[in-house]
């Protein structure tokens, strides 16, 4: 069940680079999660089981984990990632905020196999679309192989659909990221449910969000 925050250890007052010292570690900051965790959290109160453990999958700076951790008091939070550089922040944000429903960081490629046996919730935010296509693969099929039966897998991010025309902003967006990166770019939604029916899980919910984003819940069956 969601709780009540008596206080915002998370929240960066004024303007902020994105990465910022913290003690002996980094402490790394997005703005865009200010922006984007409460109605993320608001759309997680309606999918996220009461208790149970939640893995999160390229957790970042780590500032959404400790935001939900404490708005979810009843939940465990298992943040990962593949980047030295965002454990060590994910690790701060845990340190200064003193969630105890935060665990240790683990080291997790999404495109790899998971070293977890089990979930109760999957969580990704903001991964697709920036990392190649073999890693959206591996998150299906890893969540597959660790959530039970109807527990959900929460993917948020700006996507693309076939039948409704991209937004000007996304467009410009998507277009920077193949400039960087070809292998990045927004995912049209048809082919990420049609490649996780393959591995069992099912699209449950398609909701609109802020900016042009999506969340995509698919469940286990």
């Amino acid at each position: 069940m969601a709780g009540t925050r008596t206080s915002d250890c998370s929240r960066v007052s004024g303007p902020q680079p994105f990465v910022f010292a913290a003690g002996a570690e980094i402490k790394r900051h997005a703005p865009a999660t200010e922006r984007n965790r409460d109605v993320i959290a608001e759309t997680l109160m309606k999918v996220l089981p009461a208790q149970g453990m939640v893995l999160e999958i390229a957790s970042g700076t780590g500032e959404h984990v400790v935001h939900f951790a404490q708005i979810f008091p009843g939940l465990t939070w298992q943040p990962s990632d593949p980047d030295p550089i965002a454990l060590a922040s994910i690790n701060a944000w845990r340190a200064d905020c003193a969630v105890p429903n935060v665990r240790p960081t683990m080291l997790l490629d999404a495109s790899t196999d998971w070293p977890i046996a089990q979930a109760n919730a999957v969580v990704c935010i903001n991964m697709v679309h920036i990392s190649p296509w073999a890693a959206t693969i591996g998150l299906l099929r890893n969540a597959a192989g660790i959530l039970p039966p109807s527990a959900p897998l929460f993917i948020y991010g700006p996507f693309r659909q076939y039948d409704i025309p991209l937004a000007e902003g996304n467009a410009a967006f998507d277009t920077a990221l193949r400039q960087q990166n070809p292998e990045w770019g927004l995912r049209y939604v048809e082919d990420i449910v049609t490649e996780a029916r393959d591995v069992g899980l099912m699209l449950d919910q398609i909701i609109p969000m802020p900016s042009n984003n999506l969340s995509l819940i698919f469940r286990f069956r």
